[in-house]
């Protein structure tokens, strides 16, 4: 009885390990990017706005340009983005634990899709914010190999979390290269580079995003706000 109370506690673990899926050297691979962007200091991030220009194309030739304003309440899995044509407010798209909401100039306020606001609640686990919780709280971690995205190499490691799966490129100092994951596009493809510590953590201020291999956008950053005070009324409906 006493080898069962002794070795059952541990037995019990690696049942969770198990069924949890996670490999241990993958976990501690997390753990080493999330210290390279900032440890405690990604670890502690609560909240996050960002202001960056996003220029989309058709084929090669760029398309339109526009700004796009993000407010990011992690405890509160609220997300909010809202696209603006200089000054002018153009789209916001929005979601919270009651449910997804979207404006636009031209149609007004209505719900969200479905498929639409679980992508932007997927947001909350991918990129770099799904970086903030290391090994911590997957229900699966495995490396991969080594793969190449587009133009970029490095180990792969495969995450899920909370239903949300992406797969990390990670460079040599641990720093995060890229993604990929499944959306609505098909499969999506995001290239980092540019990082810059911002309040003690190390974001990336240039993305390029491929639909499929296809560059259909790429995002720069213009200024990130670690932590502010996200009111209410930054979350209100126009």
């Amino acid at each position: 009885m006493k080898l069962v109370g002794r070795f059952g506690a541990g037995i019990s673990l690696m049942g969770v390990f198990a069924l949890a899926q996670v490999a241990p050297d993958a976990a501690l691979l997390l753990e080493k990017m999330r210290q390279a962007h900032g440890g405690q200091a990604l670890a502690g991030l609560r909240t996050y706005q960002e202001t960056a220009t996003l220029t989309t194309f058709a084929g090669p030739e760029p398309e339109r340009r526009m700004t796009v304003v993000s407010y990011v309440d992690f405890p509160g899995q609220r997300l909010r983005v809202e696209y603006r044509d200089g000054d002018r407010l153009i789209q916001v798209l929005q979601v919270s634990p009651e449910g997804g909401r979207s404006w636009s100039a031209v149609l007004g306020s209505k719900n969200l899709e479905p498929d639409l606001a679980q992508e932007l609640r997927n947001g909350l686990y991918q990129t770099w914010y799904g970086l903030r919780l290391g090994g911590q709280g997957r229900e699966l971690v495995r490396l991969d190999g080594r793969r190449t995205f587009g133009d970029v190499s490095g180990q792969a490691v495969v995450v899920r979390t909370r239903g949300v799966q992406t797969t990390y490129l990670v460079g040599p100092q641990n720093q995060l290269l890229a993604e990929r994951y499944r959306n609505s596009q098909g499969w999506l493809t995001v290239l980092y580079s540019d990082l810059r510590p911002v309040s003690g953590v190390r974001i990336p201020f240039w993305a390029r995003l491929y639909a499929d291999g296809t560059l259909f956008a790429e995002a720069r950053i213009l200024e990130a706000r670690v932590n502010p005070d996200l009111r209410p009324e930054v979350f209100k409906m126009p």
